[in-house]
């Protein structure tokens, strides 16, 4: 599968092969930035962009994740502050360095009027889906998710670090 990075196309996803989107007609991007092949949207980012899993064809098709900035903002402003927090994110992951929980910044491009972000993936789902998935937890599971993100918020919360938002947490 590969999926057409239109910010606005309804239905992103398309067979291998086909040269444009089937469902917007926006010509189909086979390799973003010439090695990561974008296969299916993760989530929207509310007017921002959207965020999608793809591969890593420069190295044996490990997955990665693109972000991808496309704010829907009218005005001067607000596109440029919407461009400094995304430049922000990039630049704070690229100062966090290597953590196991929290994922490293591979690159960072601006393409067809886009920006984008590319980050290791980390195996998992975020915490408030696991609670959708899994309902509530007893006490023993609730400590085995608490030493698993106490280290992490800890670290982000000292200094160079404690500006840092919380979204790049993943359990």
């Amino acid at each position: 599968m590969l999926c057409c990075l239109n910010p606005d196309c309804p239905n992103p996803q398309n067979h291998d092969g086909v040269k444009y989107c089937q469902s917007c007609g926006v010509p189909l991007i086979s390799l973003l930035r010439g090695h990561y092949r974008v296969t299916k949207v993760l989530s929207e980012e509310g007017g921002f962009g959207r965020t999608y899993m793809a591969e890593d064809v420069d190295k044996l098709n490990e997955l990665c994740v693109v972000k991808q900035l496309a704010p829907k903002i009218q005005g001067t402003y607000g596109l440029k502050k919407a461009v400094e927090l995304f430049q922000e994110e990039a630049k704070r992951l690229q100062e966090l360095g290597k953590n196991p929980q929290i994922p490293t910044l591979l690159a960072y491009f601006e393409q067809d009027h886009y920006m984008y972000l590319v980050k290791e993936f980390i195996d998992g789902q975020n915490l408030l889906k696991e609670l959708e998935t899994r309902g509530t937890y007893g006490e023993a599971e609730i400590r085995e998710v608490l030493l698993d993100l106490l280290p992490v918020l800890k670290f982000i919360h000292e200094p160079p670090f404690c500006a840092l938002s919380h979204h790049f947490v993943s359990t």
